[in-house]
C-alpha cells in the first residue's frame, strides 16, 4: 500500500481517480444504509402518505402529454403536498403544490418523487420516492471527480498510456504512428456512429427515451464497445500472426484507455438518467450489473503491466490477445444476451 501511494504521488490524476471510485462507493453504501426508497400509490379521491414519513400527498390532475400521431411523449402529475411535521402545533396544515413530469422528478422537504406508472382511469399514480439528503450528494461529487480525473488523466505524464504511445513512436516513425492512430480514430468514431444509429430505439420512443441524455449514454457506450471490438480483432490478428503480436498487443493497450473511460462514462451518465427516471441511480438491473462487470473486467486488463511482469514476454503477449478476446465476450453477453435473455428496464433497448 505504501509503494502504491508513493508511486501515486507523481501521478496526481490517477490519483483522483481512485478517489473518484472511492467516494462513489462510500455514496452508494449511504444512500443504502441510511436512505429511503419505495413507492406510493397516490389517486384523486383521497389523500396518500409516504411510508415512514409525516408527508401526505394527494393527485390533483393527471395528464397524459401526446404527440400528432397521439404516442405518449410525457406524463403530469399534479400534486398537492402537506407536511404535518412542519406544521404548528394547533394551526391549519399548510398545502403545497409540485409536479412530477417524466424524467424531472419532483424534490420536496429531502423527497424526490418520480413518474413511476398510471391507473387505467387516469385517477390515480404510482411515485417512485426516495429520501437521500447526503447519498447522492457523494455520488455525484465521486461522479465529478471521475470525469475530470479521466479528462485530465491523457494530459498527465509519466502514464502507462504515454509510455505505450512512445513504444509505438519507436517501433514505427512518429508521423507514421500518428498516421495510423488518426485514421484509426476516424474509422471508430464512423462505426461508433453507426452502431448507435443501429441500436437507439426508433420512434415513437417512450416517455423515459425522451431526453437528450438517451442519444449521449448509446453514443458513449457505443464508442466504448466499436474500441473493445478493435481489441478483440488485434487479439484475433496477434494470435495468427506471431511477428507482429507485441505491435498489436501495445495498440491494444494504448486503445484500452479510452474504451474503459468511455465505457465508465456512459455506465454513470446511465446512472444519473436513471436517477431522474427512476428516483435511484442503481437498481441492479440485468444490463447495469453486467455493464459493471464488463467495466471490471476490463479494468482488470488495465493493470495488466503490472501482472506481465510476472512471466516471460512471449507469454504475456499471447495470454494478453487472448484475454481481449475473452472480455470481449462479456460485452457480447451485456447487449445481446442481457438483453434478450434476462430483460429486465432496458428491455425496451432490444
Amino acid at each position: 500500500m505504501l509503494s502504491l501511494l508513493s508511486s501515486m504521488r507523481y501521478k496526481p490524476v490517477t490519483l483522483l481517480l481512485h478517489i473518484a471510485l472511492v467516494t462513489i462507493v462510500a455514496g452508494a453504501c449511504v444512500t443504502h444504509f441510511f436512505g429511503r426508497q419505495g413507492e406510493v400509490h397516490v389517486r384523486a379521491d383521497k389523500a396518500e402518505r409516504v411510508p415512514d414519513s409525516e408527508i401526505s400527498l394527494f393527485l390533483w390532475d393527471f395528464r397524459i402529454v401526446s404527440d400528432e400521431q397521439d404516442n405518449p411523449v410525457d406524463f403530469i402529475s399534479e400534486l398537492r403536498m402537506l407536511d404535518r411535521s412542519k406544521a404548528p402545533q394547533n394551526s391549519g396544515l399548510t398545502v403545497d403544490e409540485g409536479i412530477v413530469r417524466m424524467n424531472k422528478p419532483l424534490k420536496y422537504h429531502g423527497y424526490r418523487f418520480c413518474q413511476s406508472d398510471y391507473d387505467s382511469d387516469q385517477a390515480g399514480v404510482v411515485l417512485a420516492y426516495n429520501y437521500d439528503p447526503w447519498g447522492i450528494g457523494i455520488t455525484y461529487t465521486g461522479y465529478a471527480m471521475l470525469l475530470v480525473a479521466m479528462i485530465a488523466f491523457f494530459f498527465q505524464r509519466r502514464t502507462c498510456f504515454r509510455a505505450l504511445f512512445h513504444n509505438l513512436t519507436t517501433q514505427w516513425s512518429r508521423s507514421k504512428a500518428v498516421a495510423l492512430l488518426s485514421a484509426l480514430a476516424v474509422m471508430i468514431v464512423v462505426l461508433a456512429i453507426v452502431m448507435t444509429k443501429v441500436v437507439t430505439p426508433k420512434p415513437p420512443l417512450q416517455p423515459v427515451l425522451q431526453t437528450p441524455l438517451l442519444g449521449i449514454h448509446v453514443s458513449v457506450i457505443m464508442l466504448a464497445y466499436t474500441l473493445f471490438a478493435v481489441m478483440m480483432i488485434n487479439g484475433l490478428l496477434g494470435l495468427c500472426m506471431p511477428s507482429r503480436r507485441e505491435r498489436l498487443m501495445c495498440l491494444s493497450q494504448l486503445l484500452l484507455y479510452p474504451a474503459l473511460f468511455c465505457l465508465t462514462a456512459g455506465i454513470f451518465i446511465g446512472a444519473v438518467w436513471a436517477n431522474m427516471s427512476w428516483g435511484r441511480y442503481w437498481g441492479w438491473d440485468p444490463k447495469e450489473t453486467w455493464a459493471l462487470i464488463t467495466m471490471l473486467v476490463y479494468a482488470a486488463l488495465l493493470h495488466w503491466p503490472w501482472l506481465a511482469r510476472k512471466v516471460q514476454k512471449e507469454t504475456a503477449q499471447t495470454v494478453y490477445h487472448v484475454a481481449a478476446i475473452v472480455a470481449f465476450m462479456f460485452v457480447l453477453f451485456t447487449y445481446f444476451g442481457v438483453t434478450y435473455l434476462l430483460g429486465g428496464l432496458h428491455s425496451y433497448a432490444s
